[in-house]
């Protein structure tokens, strides 16, 4: 028998979903990819501020930005991210975007990106993984309860 893989190290986790719209559409019946891109960056900016413990922080840059399918009206768009690296006051969120049509249940991956954020304090780079802040923040984290499933 085969030996199964191991599980990546950073597993993608769900994020967020989001219903398209008419709204979000642009003239030929797709999402808009700003649209796309915005929602990327909210989700990324969400599991980061939950993975860190941290909200001080913006948006440097998204790059390796791969749009792969449209979006149509009517789809659920799953949004997954997963950290890809850590710095000293940055970290580098792997996203990506999954079309869901329900009727079906078909999915197509729409959009895949990698973001990147950097730690303020008082409107400055904070080297916030380098901190007792965020030292202290994981030790309890590592200790609190599952907050996956809720009764």
């Amino acid at each position: 028998m085969a030996k199964k893989p191991a599980p990546p190290k950073n597993p993608y986790e769900i994020v967020t979903r989001h219903i398209v719209m008419q709204r979000d559409m642009n003239p030929n019946s797709h999402v808009f990819g700003g649209t796309m891109l915005s929602w990327l960056d909210e989700a990324a900016a969400l599991f980061v501020q939950d993975q860190i413990g941290y909200e001080d922080f913006v948006t440097v840059g998204m790059d390796e930005v791969a749009f792969k399918s449209p979006a149509h009206l009517g789809d659920h768009i799953i949004i997954y991210c997963r950290i890809d690296e850590v710095g000293r006051s940055s970290i580098h969120v792997k996203t990506k975007a999954v079309a869901y049509e329900p009727s079906t249940a078909d999915q197509s991956e729409i959009i895949n990106c990698r973001i990147s954020f950097v730690c303020l304090k008082k409107e400055r780079p904070y080297r916030y993984f380098e901190s007792a802040t965020y030292e202290a923040w994981r030790k309890k984290r590592e200790n609190a309860v599952d907050r996956t499933y809720i009764e």
